[in-house]
């Protein structure tokens, strides 16, 4: 039997009990002291049923009965104070500061968080998150307040720094370790490939064979000279230009092959001596170079140069997040699973951690802890009359029809009991 319909199933059946005692005592058909106590049974049971009929009834609705009719549609009519007793109970008892504060002294919170992010599937919503925050701040690194910021940034920061006295003791130290070797050897492979360019040949014989004729202008035995020695093969621009290529040739692969080259030692003293300079703060060179950073910071094209590099910054940034499976996601991710491993295997970072939240959402308890209460009393708020009848009727509607019910069991026993007594003393 649904629980709904069995107040209403009890009342029908004490008064259809009712009628059919009565008429069959009325009628003759039912004789003796015993259907008269049952008959008062149901009389009883049939009044008990429609009071708590009537009260459960006026819960919910109004009953539409002169004069006790304002004292039905109760819930709605102490809506006010029904709400301020639920808020104050939710506040005060159910969910008070103490019985949250009491109950996450219980729970592992930091562990909560590790069985959390170990599954896949909420990894995958970090990361996504984590993407999506990362967008947004890459959205906005070409704004030029943003450059502007950086380059007074830079300004505050560099302003009284010595950038010469570190840069050469790094560039002394990697002269002496050989370590610009590697800069030697591009430096010479780029001079090889140039001078044997066709356009660099066409270039130095133009120039050969331009301060030929110049030297013959500058005079008639000059440029006498020069005819005889050009009858006899002796100048030639061709030539001249095929020596000087091979010469460049020579020096370059010397250089290379052999780092004690007279001229490739004679510049690693000079910029040894030079770096070994900048050290000194009496030195010009020492000036020149912190001068020399705070122009560049102080630059008017500052600004641009930096917005140009935030434009490129923006363009890999937003690159590495298209998906998953760049390498800066990777990385990501690499280090948000070494960073739950770490917590996970040391028990003093999650005490510290533990301690820390629950210390944090005490304080957001205690000061914002009425603001459970204001959702409580929103929530309710956003009913109609209507909808609020609708929920405590479908959440408690079902368990009151057992009042009806009761209230018949009960009355019938009651009339019977009484009924009896009165037989026992009356007679």
């Amino acid at each position: 039997m649904e629980k709904s319909r069995i107040g209403i199933i009890s009342l029908l059946s004490t008064i259809s009990g009712l009628l059919i005692i009565e008429s069959g005592i009325h009628f003759g058909l039912l004789q003796g002291q015993v259907w008269n106590i049952i008959a008062a049974g149901f009389e009883a049971g049939t009044v008990g049923g429609l009071a708590d009929w009537f009260a459960v009834s006026a819960l919910f609705r109004e009953i539409p009965i002169p004069i006790i009719r304002k004292h039905t549609n109760i819930i709605v009519k102490n809506r006010k104070q029904l709400t301020e007793g639920i808020v104050n109970l939710v506040e005060t008892k159910w969910l008070s500061p103490d019985i949250i504060i009491e109950k996450l002294s219980d729970i592992n919170l930091i562990d909560k968080i590790i069985q959390f992010l170990k599954n896949s599937n909420n990894q995958t919503q970090v990361l996504n998150l984590s993407r999506n925050i990362l967008e947004r701040f890459a959205e906005n690194l070409d704004k030029p307040e943003l450059a502007e910021i950086l380059q007074r940034l830079l300004k505050d920061q560099l302003e009284g720094i010595d950038i010469a006295t570190p840069l050469g003791k790094w560039l002394e130290e990697a002269i002496k370790k050989g370590e610009h070797n590697q800069i030697w050897e591009v430096f010479l492979n780029s001079i090889k490939k140039t001078i044997n360019e066709e356009s660099t040949k066409k270039f130095i014989l133009e120039n050969v064979e331009k301060r030929i004729k110049e030297y013959k202008e500058e005079g008639l035995q000059k440029k006498a000279l020069v005819t005889i020695l050009e009858l006899v093969r002796s100048v030639d621009a061709d030539s001249i230009t095929e020596k000087i290529i091979k010469l460049v040739n020579e020096f370059v692969e010397d250089a290379k092959n052999n780092p004690r080259n007279e001229y490739r030692e004679k510049l690693d003293n000079s910029i040894l001596e030079f770096v070994k300079d900048l050290q000194n703060e009496k030195s010009d060179n020492y000036k020149k170079v912190n001068d020399l950073l705070k122009k560049i910071v102080n630059n008017t094209e500052a600004d641009s140069i930096l917005l140009n590099i935030l434009n490129r910054f923006k363009a890999t940034i937003i690159g590495q997040l298209e998906s998953n499976d760049t390498p800066m996601m990777s990385l990501l991710q690499k280090n948000f699973n070494n960073l739950i491993s770490e917590i996970e295997s040391n028990e003093t970072t999650q005490n510290k951690i533990n301690d820390w939240m629950r210390s944090t959402i005490s304080n957001l308890v205690n000061e914002h802890h009425h603001e459970i209460g204001n959702m409580v009393r929103t929530s309710l708020e956003k009913l109609d009359n209507v909808g609020l009848v609708s929920q405590i009727e479908e959440k408690v509607g079902n368990d009151l029809q057992y009042i009806r019910l009761n209230g018949a069991v009960v009355g019938g026993l009651a009339g019977i009991i009484i009924a009896v007594i009165r037989y026992i003393v009356v007679g």
